[in-house]
């Protein structure tokens, strides 16, 4: 049980930590204050389009959900796989998520560069908090990368590797055409990240497998709310 724990601690990337218990996330100063899109209002590929984009010819910030935004994820196989992210863009070039998942509030930062998205923070922050001065941020070091172009198969960046394209992925918010999918292996246990363009994010999936079972936790997009 003790390995349990720390394997599904590891594939919830640093997601399950003493903190804030509120399910609803506020980011200071996202204007976070829409309604909830219906699939066919939202911009993105959506079941039955016959178009396939050229990602590789768009900007990174579009595997992003506008300033503003919340994504809501359907968790399965772990009580801390349902997640809360708020979206906000306060600094151009840069991105903030405030991804709550019942236990913790964890802030995300993104530098968007041409090439690639590169991780600047990430770790458990008060709800309130306010954003890092943009001069706090420019000061940062890169703790990683998020993504790379060409957004092809055999793409690599750090642990991850792009394995898939063109993957339909069904989520309970609508099923996605023309996917990608990243993923990070160790011995015992696979991570999988599917991304769309125009949303981001759609799906993570974490297998660990011991020697009498194999355990599989998910977080699927459930709904989407954006700013008037």
């Amino acid at each position: 049980m003790k390995r349990k724990s720390i394997i599904l601690h590891v594939l919830l990337f640093a997601l399950i930590a003493s903190g804030c218990t509120n399910k609803t996330t506020s980011l200071n100063n996202s204007g976070n204050s829409g309604e909830t899109t219906k699939p066919n209002e939202q911009q993105g590929n959506s079941n039955g389009s016959n178009t396939k984009p050229n990602q590789n010819d768009q900007s990174l910030l579009e595997f992003f959900l506008p300033a503003g935004s919340t994504a809501r994820y359907q968790g399965e196989g772990n009580e801390f796989a349902k997640l809360d992210i708020d979206f906000a863009h306060p600094y151009e070039n840069y991105v903030i998520l405030h991804e709550n998942n019942g236990g913790a509030v964890i802030r995300r930062i993104y530098k968007i560069e041409k090439e690639q998205i590169l991780k600047m923070e990430e770790k458990p922050v008060d709800l309130h908090e306010d954003f890092p001065s943009l001069q706090d941020i420019n000061a940062m070091e890169p703790i990683g990368i998020y993504l790379k172009k060409p957004l092809n198969v055999g793409t690599e960046f750090g642990n991850w590797k792009i394995v898939e394209k063109d993957v339909t992925v069904e989520t309970p918010y609508q099923t996605f055409d023309h996917a990608f999918v990243i993923e990070e292996k160790g011995d015992d246990f696979v991570n999988r990240k599917y991304f769309v363009e125009g949303f981001g994010e759609v799906k993570r999936e974490s297998i660990m497998e011991t020697v009498d079972e194999e355990y599989i936790v998910t977080s699927t997009l459930e709904s989407v709310t954006k700013p008037e």
